[in-house]
Order: C-alpha cells, then sequence, then structure tokens
C-alpha cells in the first residue's frame, strides 16, 4: 500500500519518469502556455497574476496578459491572442499544451481541436509537462532574484533560494507590470539558442511553420467574442457605435450573394459576436439567428463628400456603396412585389518587415504604433428618396401656375 503525499510533484519526481522531446523545427508548431505570480508583492500579502504563451520552437513569448486576481484573465488572454496574431498577420499555432485548472471549462468549446488549435494537450496538475514552466523557473531565479523586493520560495531545494529573515519590501504595482513586460522585450529581441544569427523575434516572424490554418473566427468568436443583439435594416447593421455592411470571407456583398443573404436577416433580430482589435476597432464580427451563423459584418466603407478630395481609395468605396445600394433597392423592390401579390402567414414561433519587438504598454508614444490617421466626424445621412446621393435626379415637366406659387 503506498501511502498519500502532501506533494504531487514531489511523488511524480520519484515515481514517473520523463521523456525526452525534441525542439520543433518552425514557429508556431506548439504554443506552451501557464499562470505565474510574479516574486513582489504591491501591497503586503498580495502578489499579481500574469498569463502567458510561450512559443517553443521560436523560444518567445507571444501572449501576455495580468491582473490583481484570476477573475475572467484566462478569457482575456485567448482574446489577446487572437488580437496579437492576427495584427502581426499570423496564422494561430498549431497545438497548444496548457495546465487544467484555467482551461477545462473550454475543454469541449474553445479548446476542443479544430475550434482555435488544431491540438489541445491540456496537462493535469503536471508541472513537468509543461515547457513554458521551466523558462517561469529561470525568469524567477535568474533575471527577478535581482531585483528590490523579491520574494524568495520558504521551501525551495536550492538553500539559496529559500527564505530569510529579511523584511519584504513592497513593490509599486506598475513597477511589477514594467519589470515583467521590459524582460519579456529584452528575451525576445536576444539571439536564438539554435540560429544566432537571429533573434527569437525575427525567428518567430520569419520561420513559421508552412502547414499552419488560417484563423478559425467561427470556432472562436461564439465563446470568447463580446456578444451584441442588434438588427438588420436596409442591409446595415449598427455596432459598436457603427455601421456595418453584410459581406462573407472578408468582402462585402453585392449583387446575388447580398440578395441572399437579405432573405435571411433583413428585419430580423440577430446575434453578433465579435472582437476588437488592439486600437479598439472591430477586428471580426459574426452575425447569427437562432445559433446559426448567417454572415459576416464588415465596417461600411466612408469616402469624400466633396470631389476635388476623392483618392482612388474614396472611388472605389464610392463605386462599392453604389453596387451596394442598387443591390438593396433591388431586394426592396422584390419584396414589394410579393407584398402586393402574396399575403404571407408567418409561422408560430417554436419554442512583414520584422524590426525588434516592442511591447506596447512600453512604447505607447512611439511612432511605431502611432498611426497618422485622419480623424473626422462621420456624417450619417438620412435615408431620403430625395437626397442628391441616391445618385439620381427627378425633373418636373411642368410648371404651376403663378398663383399657386405665392
Amino acid at each position: 500500500m503506498r501511502l498519500r503525499t502532501g506533494d504531487r510533484q514531489k511523488m511524480m519526481e520519484m515515481l514517473k519518469p520523463s521523456a525526452s522531446m525534441k525542439i520543433p523545427k518552425f514557429a508556431g508548431s506548439i504554443i506552451s502556455v501557464d499562470d505565474r505570480q510574479p516574486p513582489f508583492e504591491y501591497i503586503k500579502g498580495e502578489r499579481m497574476w500574469f498569463y502567458m504563451a510561450y512559443d517553443i520552437g521560436a523560444q518567445c513569448y507571444t501572449t501576455w496578459v495580468y491582473g490583481k486576481t484570476k477573475e475572467g484573465l484566462i478569457v482575456d488572454f485567448y482574446r489577446q491572442m487572437v488580437r496579437n496574431y492576427a495584427e502581426w498577420g499570423l496564422n494561430l499555432p498549431a497545438e497548444l499544451e496548457c495546465e487544467s485548472s484555467l482551461n477545462s471549462s473550454f475543454r469541449d468549446t474553445l479548446l476542443k481541436p479544430g475550434n482555435m488549435f488544431q491540438f489541445v494537450k491540456i496537462k493535469a496538475n503536471e508541472a513537468r509537462g509543461k515547457y513554458i514552466e521551466r523558462k517561469n523557473r529561470d525568469q524567477r531565479y535568474v533575471d527577478e532574484k535581482k531585483m528590490d523586493g523579491w520574494i524568495a520560495r520558504p521551501f525551495a531545494k536550492d538553500e539559496a533560494n529559500q527564505a530569510g529573515q529579511e523584511t519584504k519590501e513592497l513593490i509599486d504595482y506598475d513597477v511589477i507590470v514594467e519589470r515583467v513586460l521590459t524582460a519579456y522585450e529584452k528575451y525576445n529581441n536576444s539571439p536564438h539558442p539554435l540560429h544566432g544569427n537571429m533573434s527569437r523575434w525575427e525567428f518567430f516572424c520569419s520561420q513559421q511553420h508552412p502547414k499552419l490554418h488560417p484563423i478559425n473566427w467561427r470556432g472562436i468568436l461564439p465563446y470568447i467574442g463580446h456578444k451584441t443583439q442588434t438588427s438588420c435594416k436596409v442591409g446595415i447593421v449598427r455596432l459598436n457605435n457603427g455601421e456595418c455592411l453584410l459581406g462573407e470571407n472578408g468582402v462585402i456583398c453585392i449583387g446575388d450573394n447580398l440578395i441572399r443573404l437579405m432573405k435571411q436577416i433583413e428585419g430580423e433580430q440577430i446575434e453578433v459576436f465579435w472582437l476588437d482589435d488592439n486600437d479598439g476597432n472591430i477586428l471580426k464580427a459574426l452575425a447569427y439567428i437562432k445559433d446559426n451563423y448567417i454572415c459576416e459584418l464588415l465596417p461600411k466603407p466612408r469616402f469624400s463628400r466633396a470631389r476635388i478630395e476623392q483618392t482612388d481609395e474614396d472611388k472605389i468605396a464610392m463605386e462599392l456603396m453604389y453596387h451596394y445600394i442598387q443591390t438593396v433597392e433591388s431586394y426592396g423592390n422584390i419584396k414589394k412585389k410579393e407584398i402586393e401579390y402574396i399575403t404571407v402567414f408567418e409561422d408560430p414561433v417554436q419554442v512583414s518587415d520584422f524590426g525588434a519587438f516592442r511591447i506596447r504598454e512600453l512604447h505607447a508614444n512611439d511612432s511605431f504604433f502611432s498611426k497618422n490617421i485622419e480623424v473626422s466626424e462621420t456624417e450619417i445621412l438620412d435615408n431620403n428618396d430625395d437626397d442628391e446621393d441616391n445618385f439620381v435626379y427627378v425633373e418636373t415637366k411642368f410648371q404651376r401656375p403663378l398663383k399657386d406659387r405665392f
């Protein structure tokens, strides 16, 4: 009979041998994720939480979120991962290895193989099973140990890492964040251990596995996206203080494709699952009706009202909107004829240039992240049949008598 030990990790070290595995040859093949608490207190007895992703092939950090508690941290983490990879123009990694405690609730949804990742390996309380654990240890005992306020483990194996009698120094919360992010930035820009002619970050950007799958938005957004109830009116959906048009595969639909979508969505209440990017703009939005996917929603194009100021992009946007409006009007005429000749009974409701790696939070004012975007007030025109922007001008062929004009 084997007695139950109080330390599962020590028991596994004594009874379970570990396997030896090769480092992946490509970036994006597999990432290892885990949470950690930097060994500093910002108030007495309180330490902050980080959740990170580490690309094993590239040997660099790719995603990080942080907070004062674990509450909501895992959802923010996967949202941020999608934002980062989309901003970098990269596909999501093929495989994920993670711990069970925070990820088990996503086992049959987001982390079901084929949704966000092709392969998923969830480890239940097995520190040696996750590659990122050894990186967390190096960060704690190599880099952070030299910093003020470092907290030792009371029962560390190495005597040099055990807690002494020193008084714990409190470190400001923002200082801890800056320390950790600065360490990640420096680490990612250091030489790759197997390819010294490039940095870890350069390897990550240039050596992505060629067989990675595109981001599976329909397998991701229903589980971690923001959810908004809205409706579709004359082919326009209001979302996040803006207007969106109907589309598919990243392209605004016109013609028969738009009419097909409007037959399903026009005048209906819809649920939109969407995600914002690192600048707060809509990154991707998907429309659903009663859990059935309908289409993608894309930002409504804008163009200059003044012809003399119109650029080539303005002319393309204007042409696209012209065809979109024509299609919506055509659909309206079809529905009008159906109403005139058919009585409809409703069914009852049934119940890149890579450069150096930089972290946004540390370089908020750098031109690298500052985009020279001209901000102007959006003008939303009334849907008025007499508006000149409907492109059709009607002139009466008669004049009223003089007496009727006064």
